[in-house]
């Protein structure tokens, strides 16, 4: 039987709108993940990306954009601000003023250049030109002598570590004594380095342990240590943790084997293991 026109022109615009539309429907959350290409993406850090600078004594390393500067931090040398203009300062390293209100640090030196005013703010980061994340944003406001006022350069900035923390340790010795397997009946305590995330995981002897860290130059403090609660009698680990909680440690590696020293003396010597 002969279809009339209308009924014929209502299913090909049935049709037609059922092809440019999918059955499938694009949901308000797959919207927002659809950004266009200029949007620029964060970036997963590489543990070792700064370790030539770290070798050479970096501990804190920023740098921002329009115009391009760097700042790098050696906490017990200088301070050295440099900008692609012809910016080039280099103070003695002071120490850093905490905020009382606030998670900022700031640092204020001077030479026979100019004046070095920074300030660190521990705040997550983005590097807007190549999408690098950072966990600080940092201000260096600078006066050179020639100058009445200063300029301000804003971007972001990072604490340096040895990559090589990145590792599986076993505890080898405390306090100058090698343990013994027979105080830590189910295993030695042992310790393992997240410096992307700065947390620290392991084990304490008999429970399991976590916890936040926080590099700064040769040092790592440790936050409050969280462990599991099982009961262990005989095993000495309220003493190894004792040595970590909420403590600042300087560290060292030295090829095998990892060194962290408290400021009271007490010394921990780990084995890095497979």
């Amino acid at each position: 039987m002969k279809q009339p026109a209308h009924a014929f022109l209502l299913m090909l615009v049935i049709i037609t709108l059922a092809a440019c539309h999918p059955s499938k429907k694009t949901t308000v959350k797959e919207m927002e993940h659809k950004e266009p290409a200029a949007v620029v993406k964060t970036l997963a850090q590489d543990p070792g990306k700064y370790q030539d600078k770290f070798e050479k004594g970096v501990d804190f390393f920023a740098n921002g954009n329009e115009p391009f500067w760097s700042l790098e931090i050696d906490f017990d040398k200088y301070m050295h601000f440099k900008t692609l203009n012809g910016i080039d300062i280099t103070t003695p390293a002071v120490k850093g003023e905490k905020a009382m209100d606030a998670p900022v640090t700031r640092y204020a030196a001077s030479t026979e250049k100019g004046m070095l005013i920074i300030q660190v703010a521990k705040q997550e980061c983005i590097n807007d030109m190549s999408g690098e994340k950072f966990p600080y944003k940092v201000t260096v406001d600078v006066k050179l002598n020639s100058e009445v006022d200063y300029t301000t350069y804003k971007g972001c900035g990072q604490n340096l570590a040895d990559y090589k923390l990145y590792d599986i340790w076993v505890l080898d010795s405390m306090n100058h004594k090698k343990v013994l397997a027979a105080d830590y009946s189910r295993g030695l305590p042992r310790l393992e380095f997240n410096l992307t995330q700065n947390t620290v995981m392991g084990f304490a002897g008999c429970n399991e342990m976590s916890g936040n860290i926080e590099i700064m130059g040769k040092a790592i403090r440790f936050s409050r240590i969280i462990t599991t609660k099982k009961v262990c009698d005989g095993i000495k680990e309220d003493a190894y943790l004792q040595q970590l909680t909420n403590k600042t440690v300087r560290y060292s590696i030295d090829k095998l084997k990892l060194f962290l020293q408290t400021d009271d003396g007490s010394t921990l010597i780990y084995k890095k293991v497979d």
